[in-house]
């Protein structure tokens, strides 16, 4: 999504906070009135004030995703306050919840060395093993007060003594109020590594001592002055971090604890910004979390947003697996958890190389009630399928929230083996309230499987169905269309039918970034119909809410130059603002209406479609006139079954006017105001069953049917 996040008065009526059962029954989940719009890459701490958050909500956003250094407990308690006193709910963003920090040290003293512009003083240092790390802060131990106010000392961060390769550098001005400054780098480093840091004077005036241990101590490396090895080490303190899941981790149960309780009573709070785009192998971990939070604070958001359609293999997490063989000497087994709701299963897939699978091999699936198998529910049989994802129709009656078990067996014909049937990796868990066996025997591991689904494995929708598997609050993901070469990425809509497609089936609602900012090289700055086509398109597709990327416009990091967000660097506000606020007041009047509908089609016109959409078929209800014309059509209901039909210009540089024909004749057809919300007069004819509309570049519209239609 946003690499930049690596780096790391009471509320007014539109935006009070109702509570309710989240849709897929998992816990209670705060919902955002009249429609969830929010912002990401919030005021840093320095302008984290009321008159930022009052421009916050006059944009007519309502709520915000925490970050850009607002990540303590001070920081989070001013922007709680400003938010709640302006109206705006926070996901607070706390360190704790994406960060897992470790210390690399020396802490012996007995000696000390002079630093000026003729004496560079070095140390040699090792990273941890494992994966994803960065070097935060250096802190070194120097007399404060041999420490002119005329004098800068600069650390900088090389990849050897050497010095071939400068990484980053930190400078301090004196005089210093502390004997241990802190340099900050924020800079990415590889683990296991050796690196060098030294330490230079502005002034030929000598500064120190700069504190040393009395002998080579750590182990690790040693010192330098003027790139000549002593026979000691510096006192230092660098703080590295990683990706709280990386490598099998996560929080730790107290953090969480200390996090939850310290947040959950505070006004102003929508949730808690757990992590974002998390690898396939992480979301148990996630899921772990997010539990922990419900636990102490069930009445808050656990939020976590998705990778895009875009992001490769490696960062989906979907290329780390294995495989196993089945015979009918070693059957193979998955125990697993119902989502709640669930009654029935109708399907269970599995992975298996077909090429494997020959003539007169069946394999048997059977759902029991436990490993124990006392009871069987169904079972299903199949031979030589024409996919590696086949389909064992159970038709099965259950109970949601229940663990059960299934267990695939060979009939022993052919060869008697068939396979890979593909697992995870031995400590990899793909699932939640499971695991895999063979022959009986349980393993550190899971085998592929869906319910009541139809996927391929390893695609971005087996992604996105493994999270869903999960329950989430809410389905978030981000997807930024505008490429800096001037072209729309071509699976805009591959993500958009994923996302809508795995939220049905989920029964969960799905929020979505917009792209409204630009990054040097990769994206451009989207002009106005091209935010207001990325809004509308996602809310045809049924998006119960979105969120700005960004609002400020971050600093330059990782080798990103950003630029033009809806605030710019200086804290004015660009032009895109008032883009922004325009449609923002237009959705939150649609707002009560569009939280009442449930998606039930969309399709697409024009002389060439999108990939992966679905054509307008010749009958549907609703035709637009000239089929050659680019449009969006989301068809809805609501819980009345009333139907609604949103239409999108999909062209985001050219005004149309569309016209449509209505076979059935309706007696009315309305739209919903973006001034007021109420059903007003369109120009619909009732004896030609016809319509017309003007649409601005990228405008969508939203119309209703009468009631019994």
């Amino acid at each position: 999504m946003k690499r930049v996040v690596r780096a790391v008065a009471a509320m007014l009526a539109a935006g009070i906070m109702a509570f309710g059962i989240s849709a897929n029954g998992y816990a209670y989940s705060p919902q955002i009135e009249p429609f969830p719009i929010g912002i990401f890459w919030p005021p840093g701490p320095a302008e984290t004030t009321s008159a930022r958050y009052a421009e916050i909500n006059e944009m007519n956003a309502n709520f915000v995703v925490g970050g850009n250094g607002v990540s303590t407990l001070a920081t989070n308690d001013q922007a709680l306050m400003h938010a709640s006193n302006n109206g705006i709910r926070l996901l607070v963003d706390d360190v704790r919840l994406m960060w897992r920090s470790q210390l690399i040290e020396q802490k012996a003293t007995g000696f000390g060395l002079n630093v000026s512009s003729s004496s560079a003083l070095g140390q040699t240092f090792k990273t941890p093993a494992g994966t994803g790390w960065g070097l935060n802060t250096v802190k070194l131990y120097v007399d404060k007060t041999n420490w002119p106010a005329s004098t800068t000392l600069t650390l900088k961060l090389y990849d050897s003594p050497a010095k071939a390769t400068l990484l980053a550098s930190s400078s301090i001005n004196g005089s210093a109020n502390t004997y241990y400054p802190e340099f900050q780098f924020h800079t990415v480093v590889q683990s296991d590594k050796s690196y060098y840091v030294e330490l230079t004077s502005s002034s030929p005036t000598p500064v120190g001592w700069v504190v040393t241990s009395s002998s080579d101590v750590y182990p690790g490396g040693q010192a330098y002055m003027n790139g000549t090895v002593q026979n000691l080490d510096f006192w230092f303190e660098m703080n590295v971090s990683q990706r709280a899941y990386n490598d099998g981790n996560r929080p730790s149960n107290a953090d969480i604890d200390a996090i939850a309780n310290y947040y959950k009573n505070k006004s102003g709070l929508q949730g808690y910004h757990v992590t974002d785009e998390p690898s396939a192998l992480q979301m148990t971990r996630i899921l772990e979390t997010t539990r922990r939070i419900r636990m102490n604070d069930p009445n808050h958001t656990a939020f976590v947003n998705l990778f895009p359609t875009y992001a490769n293999a490696n960062q989906l997490g979907l290329d780390q697996l294995t495989g196993l063989y089945v015979s009918s000497a070693a059957p193979i087994g998955q125990t697993f958890k119902t989502k709640p709701g669930l009654t029935k299963i109708d399907t269970v897939q599995w992975w298996i190389d077909k090429n494997t699978w020959g003539a007169g091999e069946a394999l048997t699936l059977k759902l029991w009630d436990s490993s124990a198998k006392q009871t069987l529910i169904a079972q299903s049989t199949l031979t030589t399928p024409p996919t590696e994802w086949p389909q064992f129709a159970l038709n099965a009656t259950i109970s949601g929230n229940t663990s059960y078990y299934m267990e695939l067996t060979h009939n022993g014909g052919g060869d008697n083996s068939v396979g890979w049937v593909v697992r995870s990796n031995t400590g990899d868990d793909w699932y939640p309230d499971g695991n895999g066996s063979i022959n009986g025997a349980a393993f550190n591991g899971d085998f592929w499987f869906t319910i009541n689904q139809s996927i391929q494995g390893g695609t971005y929708e087996d992604y996105v169905y493994r999270w869903m598997y999960t329950n989430p609050d809410v389905l978030v993901f981000d997807h930024y269309p505008f490429m800096a070469s001037g072209q729309i990425r071509s699976d805009y809509y591959t993500n958009l039918e994923v996302i809508r497609r795995q939220a049905l089936l989920g029964n969960a609602d799905f929020w979505s970034y917009i792209q409204s900012v630009g990054i040097s090289g990769v994206w451009k700055t989207p002009t106005q119909s091209e935010m207001n086509y990325q809004i509308y398109t996602n809310l045809a597709y049924g998006a119960k809410g979105y969120i700005y990327f960004t609002y400020w416009t971050p600093a330059s990091s990782g080798g990103e130059s950003f630029a033009n967000g809806l605030i710019l660097p200086d804290g004015t506000k660009n032009a895109s603002y008032t883009w922004a606020q325009s449609i923002n007041a237009k959705v939150k009047q649609w707002g009560p209406v569009l939280n009442s509908l449930r998606s039930e089609a969309v399709y697409h016109t024009g002389s060439s479609l999108p990939s992966s959409v679905t054509a307008l078929p010749a009958g549907f209800f609703w035709q637009l006139d000239q089929t050659s014309l680019p449009s969006v059509i989301g068809y809805f209901k609501n819980a009345s079954g009333r139907k609604y039909v949103m239409v999108v210009n999909r062209d985001t540089v050219n005004a149309r006017t569309l016209s449509f024909t209505l076979a059935t004749k309706p007696s009315s057809v309305k739209e919903i105001s973006s001034v007021n919300g109420a059903e007003i007069d369109t120009n619909y004819n009732a004896s030609t069953g016809t319509l017309s509309s003007s649409f601005a570049a990228g405008e969508g519209k939203l119309f209703v049917l009468p009631s019994g239609y």
